[in-house]
């Protein structure tokens, strides 16, 4: 039987993976020079038992580090603080000289970036976003898409409309983005496909809560990035029901087709599930509707 992961452990592993595409694909994007080496890791845990996390950390090919952050609100001193004592301790570590960049995602007018204090002086790079349309850049692209000529290029952009302006929610920009990786799914390699929406996952995680968090991660359970995580031997969760666990994936999908009308007869012929265990989730989901949060409805079968 396949190891049993826990929600962390999952989302671990695909915040990984969208850091390594992260740096390889879009750290050129914001003119930040150098190639990287490798991705070290983010937790900084000193004797006195404080962690320090990081958002991104990468050592370059000239042997020096890039420390990314991601700030949705303006950044304070004391974020100043933190990404100092971050570097401070980044750098005795590793010996390396530490370059911090800032993604500011907030409305903010004016960035603080310089911290000076005593005769102390330490300053970041902010990479402000805000000056761009996000709802501009997914039309430009979703053209793009129907035309056939969008480019792997062009898909830098699309992976950073969460941190643009724009009157669509970051939620249905993630799911836009996502549509457009899926219209273009036979011009992207599955792994490529896979990193990308795992940089998608990463920013839901990061901005995202309750059910807008829940929507996306429905949304990109069944894709490439969830065959990624369920590659040790069960695949988002189309096991055998939701006894044998990951049972979330197929509420989901019976849900979706609660949606269209169809019965749990029908249903249970068109999954190949059981139909004992499809009309309990059915029965479940009668008590949820008509959202079907699908974590709620696996709460009541497991209660």
């Amino acid at each position: 039987m396949a190891n049993e992961y826990s929600g962390l452990q999952l989302e671990d592993k695909a915040l990984k993976s969208a850091g390594m595409y992260f740096g390889q694909e879009l750290l050129p994007y914001f003119h930040v020079k150098g190639k990287i080496r490798r991705m070290l890791p983010t937790e900084q845990i000193r004797l006195e038992a404080v962690r320090g996390t990081e958002d991104m950390l990468f050592e370059m090919e000239d042997g020096s580090l890039v420390h990314l952050e991601f700030e949705s609100v303006e950044i304070s001193k004391d974020d100043l603080r933190r990404f100092r004592v971050y570097d401070a301790h980044t750098e005795m570590t590793y010996k390396k000289p530490v370059t911090t960049y800032v993604l500011c995602s907030g409305n903010t007018r004016k960035i603080h970036s310089e911290l000076k204090e005593g005769i102390n002086h330490y300053r970041i790079i902010p990479l402000q976003m805000k000056k761009q349309d996000a709802d501009k850049v997914i039309a430009e692209l979703k053209q793009k898409a129907e035309e056939g000529s969008l480019s792997k290029e062009n898909m830098g952009p699309l992976l950073l409309t969460p941190l643009m302006s724009g009157k669509s929610s970051i939620r249905d920009r993630i799911l836009g983005a996502k549509k457009i990786i899926d219209k273009e799914s036979r011009q992207i390699s599955k792994a490529d496909r896979q990193q990308m929406e795992a940089v998608l996952y990463a920013f839901a995680c990061k901005f995202l809560e309750g059910a807008d968090l829940n929507r996306v991660k429905e949304a990109l359970g069944m894709t490439a990035l969830g065959e990624m995580i369920w590659s040790d031997g069960e695949k988002a969760g189309i096991e055998k029901g939701i006894e044998k666990g990951k049972g979330i994936q197929l509420i989901a999908l019976v849900c979706r087709k609660l949606i269209k009308g169809k019965n749990p007869a029908q249903i249970a012929e068109e999954l190949d599930e059981e139909p004992s265990t499809v009309e309990r989730i059915c029965e479940a989901a009668g008590k949820c509707g008509p959202e079907y949060d699908s974590e709620e409805i696996y709460q009541l079968l497991n209660a």
